[in-house]
């Protein structure tokens, strides 16, 4: 019974609440110095409390450097020795990075450790019924929250998986970016020949969507853009010119590519090329824009895939679904899992679980998922659902299946996400390696596309070749 109980207890605080547990009964609460700290960038604030919530030491300020570090220091030791307490619990709440140097030097100074989620000290504000925010309510509430067991003992991630976590969410910015200049460029291309990204044109009495490139972004679209873009330009060349064009830059345009942008040109009520010289210029901007963009970004995933490739998190990629990116941010946004004893609780910590509502003899009733967690974990959590939907055997009978129920795709796509969780976990704390039955799956074929040669040999060497001596 205790150990059912202990567990329901896991689950809802969503971290080993047992480990904090143990702390306290062998240390006593009589022997314990609560420190909260509310972090920023250049000047930190901190209280001293007992265990009992009494304060021992009112706010005070305390710089954001080494200096301030050290009078931290001694303040916790003279208290200390006043009061004969004997262990130190530092609470701080995770906001932004200007926790995490304090953090680093609390572990070297063994100090006790809990870190508290946002959501979770501006959810104890609002039970004290105060709606006002100030430094010294974000003390309190802080307090309160590390005398209610709230927070993670967890170190800090390993500079690998910080480093990776930094280099994925840089290059979600930099993709968001790219998405960004698209728009515009698409935009530009509109002002000064309307029909180059395809129109809806009447064939056999049926009106269908024609494109003369299929790829807008493609190197042949790119150069039109570039230099011939206005249909003036296009009338201009004419068939053998635009021919003759093709085969002096590589453009491979096909006959009936050609054959189209004249049609679409001698039809067009763009306007006269000396009006669009201003979106010209800036159209080329952008384009140069995106020549940039699309560099930075392959940059960051070779980084992203040498440093991934070396985490424990990297035997996910044999799971079909699962690419480069997509688990380097998974398992960046995941973090260390050290302080969880299951998939649930890193659910949890994602704002992915459900909200269950449930009293008396009711069955209970699942809404909309918490969305108090991580959004970063969050969004990525859906992503790697969507995919695992589409691209991953198993994953898409269980999809289609929860279609069958009557689930929404993003509820699916959630749920799915969720699964995923579970396995990662299990995946990563065992390090093991994907299992299926699905006859046509190939581990060297997942891999081999996802890494490049080295990375390839480097997994096999760490993953697969331990794992067999392992089992043998």
């Amino acid at each position: 019974m205790k150990t059912v109980v202990q567990s329901l207890l896991n689950h809802i605080q969503g971290k080993n609440g047992s480990r904090w547990a143990k702390f306290i009964r062998d240390t006593g609460t009589e022997n314990i110095l609560v420190v909260a700290v509310d972090a920023a960038k250049f000047t930190h604030k901190a209280i001293f409390c007992n265990f009992y919530g009494e304060i021992l030491v009112k706010p005070f300020h305390l710089d954001a450097s080494e200096t301030g570090v050290e009078k931290l220091k001694q303040q916790i030791q003279q208290v200390k020795d006043k009061y004969s307490l004997k262990e130190v619990v530092l609470g701080i709440e995770a906001t932004g990075h200007y926790y995490e140097d304090l953090v680093r030097r609390s572990y070297k100074e063994n100090y006790y450790v809990r870190i508290l989620n946002p959501v979770t000290t501006a959810n104890e504000r609002k039970s004290l019924l105060n709606r006002s925010k100030t430094d010294n309510l974000d003390l309190m509430a802080i307090v309160s929250c590390i005398l209610q067991g709230k927070g993670t003992s967890s170190p800090l991630s390993s500079k690998s998986m910080n480093g990776l976590q930094k280099l994925t969410r840089a290059r979600r910015t930099l993709v968001q970016e790219k998405t960004s200049i698209q728009n515009q460029i698409r935009t530009y291309a509109d002002y000064i020949f309307r029909e180059f990204q395809g129109k809806s044109v009447w064939v056999n009495g049926k009106r269908k969507d024609v494109k003369p490139l299929s790829d807008l972004f493609g190197k042949a679209s790119r150069y039109i853009m570039r230099n011939c873009l206005h249909p003036s330009d296009i009338l201009e060349l004419g068939k053998d010119g635009l021919r003759k064009l093709s085969v002096q830059e590589n453009l491979k345009l096909r006959d009936e590519a050609i054959e189209c942008l004249i049609d679409f040109a001698r039809n067009s009520i763009s306007q006269p090329k000396e009006c669009v010289q201003s979106e010209q210029f800036l159209l080329n901007l952008r384009l140069d824009q995106l020549s940039l963009l699309e560099k930075q970004i392959k940059e960051l995933e070779k980084r992203i895939e040498d440093i991934y490739v070396r985490t424990e998190g990297a035997v996910i990629l044999s799971v079909p679904g699962i690419g480069l990116v997509s688990g380097a941010e998974f398992c960046a946004e995941m973090g260390d899992i050290s302080d969880f004893n299951h998939g649930g609780q890193l659910i949890k910590m994602a704002g992915t679980n459900p909200i269950v509502k449930q009293s008396g003899d009711r069955s209970p009733s699942h809404y909309q998922v918490s969305k108090e967690g991580r959004k970063p974990f969050r969004n990525i959590v859906y992503q790697v659902g969507r995919t695992l939907a589409h691209n991953n055997p198993e994953m898409n009978r269980k999809y289609q299946s929860l279609l069958e129920r009557g689930k929404a795709p993003r509820q699916a796509y959630i749920a799915l996400g969720n699964r995923m969780i579970r396995l990662a976990f299990s995946m990563i704390k065992n390090q093991t390696l994907y299992r299926t039955e699905h006859e046509d799956y190939s581990l060297l074929n997942q891999i081999s596309k996802k890494l490049r040669k080295a990375n390839t040999i480097y997994f096999y060497e760490k993953f697969v070749t331990s794992i067999n001596n392992q089992s043998a």
